[in-house]
Parts: structure tokens; C-alpha cells; sequence
């Protein structure tokens, strides 16, 4: 009976072990995710707020109405235990589109007449996004 009960201790920890470090790393990813998505919701509040009435606002809108979308996405894709390599794949076409966005803000930048608190906080919003992207693709 001894000897059973050891086989079996010896049988189930490897299988114990193996599952532990996952689960951390699930529940960091889905972190991470709904943290993205909260930003991107934050980028795009930010931008109708403050560039509603400038010449680019359809593009901003635009870019950040699909950063938006992809965000809520890729947090289901999480939800959903999805492979790496269409979260990775996601996370490059929302990388794009921020590097979209982060140009035609750029350009907005150079203008004058431009409210720099505004620009100010459209660029931490942006790079919120990208810090989070970043550890994401860490986590993968």
C-alpha cells in the first residue's frame, strides 16, 4: 500500500508541477488585456474630447474607434485561451493602427495652435497602450 501511495505521489507531481507556472501566466495575460482595453477606451475619450472640430478628427476617431475594437478582441481571444500566435497576430494589427494614430497626432504636434495639455495627454495615453502591448507580447 506504501509503495502504491509513492507511485502515485511520484506519478502526479510532475503533472502538478507542470500545470502550476500556467495558470500565473494566464491570469497576467488576461490582466494585461483588460488593462489594454480600459486604455484604448481611455485613448478614444481622450480624442473625442479634445479634437472634436480639428481638421484630422475622422482619422483620430477612426484610428482609435479600431484600436478600441481590437482591444476588446484580443481580450476575448484571452478569455477564450486562444493560441500565442493569433494574439501575437492581433497585437501586430493594434500595433499599426497606434502607430497610425501616433503619426497623425505627431502631425497635430507641430501645429501652433494645438492645445499641448491635450496633445499632452493623447501621447500618455498612447504610450500606456504601447507599455502594455510590450508586456503582453513579453508574456507570450
Amino acid at each position: 500500500m506504501y509503495r502504491l501511495a509513492v507511485l502515485c505521489t511520484l506519478a502526479v507531481t510532475p503533472l502538478a508541477l507542470a500545470q502550476g507556472p500556467e495558470k500565473p501566466r494566464i491570469d497576467q495575460m488576461d490582466r494585461l488585456a483588460r488593462r489594454l482595453e480600459r486604455d484604448a477606451r481611455e485613448l478614444r475619450e481622450e480624442v473625442l474630447t479634445h479634437f472634436r472640430g480639428r481638421p484630422a478628427f475622422r482619422e483620430l476617431e477612426k484610428h482609435s474607434r479600431e484600436i478600441e475594437k481590437l482591444a476588446a478582441q484580443i481580450h476575448k481571444m484571452t478569455d477564450r485561451d486562444a493560441r500565442p500566435r493569433r494574439i501575437r497576430e492581433a497585437l501586430d494589427r493594434i500595433d499599426e493602427e497606434v502607430r497610425h494614430l501616433d503619426r497623425h497626432v505627431q502631425e497635430l504636434g507641430r501645429a501652433k495652435e494645438i492645445d499641448r495639455r491635450a496633445y499632452d495627454h493623447v501621447r500618455e495615453e498612447l504610450n500606456d497602450i504601447g507599455r502594455t502591448l510590450y508586456r503582453m507580447r513579453r508574456e507570450l
